[in-house]
């Protein structure tokens, strides 16, 4: 009991941790968003979409979600490996503070459903429901990936865009100094939330070592195949 307490103790913690981290994050958005120049990047963002999805399909494409990146006890996890695999051709964009990025991916995403291209939309971990960070196409092996300090996706790339191209540098200047507050303590947030990750997982296992001993696997394992069972025998068409 005291166990499960401490683990669920560590992980309400590292939720306000990254409850935290995402507010300052929103905050730098809303910061350099004032310094951004949206009719470039819809031009762009169309430019781009005359070039990639020339082949337009009937309908609408649809689209999948999911997410490229985690908190986890190891820090910032990022699968870069998935849009290496499914994209042969991947757009970089370089954007620290995601007022750019968000702007682009957002336009990109119309444009690819539009022509009736089926996408992967990946989003930030901090903003899960609005901020559109990565976009992967397979069936046209293009990828629009957003690197940062947080995930940096070093990997090759066909094309690289330069967040700063569409701001405005000399108003952004004036605000330096409370972006690199919020930017440094964003990175002690996260890390702290993960090393509350790594103490709620040696918890975990310390409880587990509680538990094991008294299991009846067999019967779990019983339990499974009966449960598999019916379920693919509902599944079966009928006759």
């Amino acid at each position: 009991m005291e166990l499960s307490t401490q683990n669920l103790r560590c992980h309400e913690r590292c939720c306000r941790f990254l409850a935290a981290a995402g507010s300052l994050l929103n905050d730098s958005y809303r910061i350099t968003a004032e310094y951004v120049d949206a009719g470039k990047i819809a031009r762009y963002a169309t430019r781009l979409a005359g070039k990639e999805f020339r082949k337009r399909k009937e309908g609408r494409g649809n689209e999948a979600i999911r997410f490229l990146s985690a908190v986890t006890a190891q820090g910032i996890t990022s699968y870069t490996n998935t849009p290496k695999v499914l994209c042969e051709r991947i757009y970089l964009v370089e954007d620290d503070y995601g007022a750019v990025s968000r702007l682009l991916m957002n336009a990109i995403r119309s444009h690819a459903l539009a022509a009736g291209l089926n996408i992967i939309s990946c989003y930030c971990i901090s903003s899960p429901f609005e901020k559109l960070e990565h976009i992967l196409i397979p069936e046209i092996g293009v990828g629009f990936l957003t690197a940062n300090r947080y995930h940096p996706f070093d990997i090759d790339c066909f094309r690289r865009i330069h967040a700063k191209r569409f701001m405005n540098a000399e108003g952004l200047r004036s605000k330096k100094q409370r972006l690199s507050f919020n930017r440094k303590a964003i990175g002690e947030l996260l890390g702290e939330a993960s090393r509350l990750l790594a103490e709620a997982k040696d918890i975990h296992d310390e409880l587990e070592t509680c538990y094991t001993v008294h299991m009846d696997f067999d019967k779990v394992n019983e339990k499974s195949a009966r449960i598999i069972e019916t379920f693919v025998s509902m599944c079966k068409p009928k006759k």
